[in-house]
């Protein structure tokens, strides 16, 4: 197969892909730029929302349609159709949170009667942002780098290096309260979905810490696993 017959093989495989997701299979011809131009818009496919990831779209539509009027015009060259492979097969195959997430059985954890000067001890061994707090194989919060501050905020206690973690249970719940620093995603959503979590945090508050990873999203299920952003990172770049 030459570069040339791959990348309309590449690019029919992505248009096909759109098309059946996005578009009800519809036979109904749109061109492909319309397509692009409309996922972007609408914020269908997050990948779209990268300036290098889109013009490389377009570019890909450029250069097919010239191979499909004047083959022998132009030759895509090697590197490009390797990028746009990569590019390709990240849209209509992507991972998932499941695929990245630290599992639950594998996370560093505390429980309530453990000291604060623990968690201080993982932070500073692991360079962990956050330390869940595990009761019974259940999850009752998270420790993080702001807990303190955050503990002081909402009482007039000392902050005690001996202190047990069950009293600062008001600032590591899962409510949300005073910082809504995780949010529950489903396992099935895919990597440049969760980044997404962290794209509109970054515009807001800047307070998100953590994903944390259920079969379809909810808190009153089972946690499977935790994502961070460098997780995230880590897969994407």
């Amino acid at each position: 197969m030459t570069l040339s017959e791959k990348l309309i093989y590449l690019f029919n495989q992505l248009d096909d892909y759109l098309r059946i997701k996005h578009f009800n299979n519809s036979p109904s011809y749109m061109s492909f730029s319309r397509k692009i131009y409309y996922l972007k818009k609408h914020r269908l496919e997050p990948l779209f929302e990268n300036k290098r990831y889109f013009d490389m779209l377009r570019k890909a539509s450029d250069i097919r349609n010239i191979i499909a009027h004047n083959n022998d015009l132009v030759v895509p060259n090697e590197v490009f159709v390797r990028e746009f492979e990569e590019l390709v097969s990240r849209i209509t195959k992507p991972k998932t949170l499941r695929d990245v997430m630290t599992p639950f059985q594998k996370l560093k954890t505390l429980r309530l009667t453990d000291r604060l000067s623990d968690g201080i001890e993982l932070f500073k061994q692991y360079g962990f942002a956050s330390i869940p707090i595990v009761e019974n194989k259940h999850l009752i919060g998270f420790l993080t780098e702001k807990t303190m501050f955050d503990f002081l905020t909402v009482s007039d206690q000392i902050i005690d290096k001996q202190m047990r973690i069950h009293t600062l249970l008001d600032v590591i719940n899962l409510d949300k309260e005073p910082r809504a620093y995780f949010q529950f995603v489903s396992k099935d959503l895919t990597v440049d979905d969760g980044y997404v979590y962290f794209l509109d945090d970054f515009k807001k508050k800047h307070e998100l810490i953590l994903l944390l990873v259920t079969e379809h999203g909810r808190k009153d299920e089972r946690l499977l696993g935790i994502v961070a952003l460098r997780d995230l990172k880590n897969e994407l770049y």
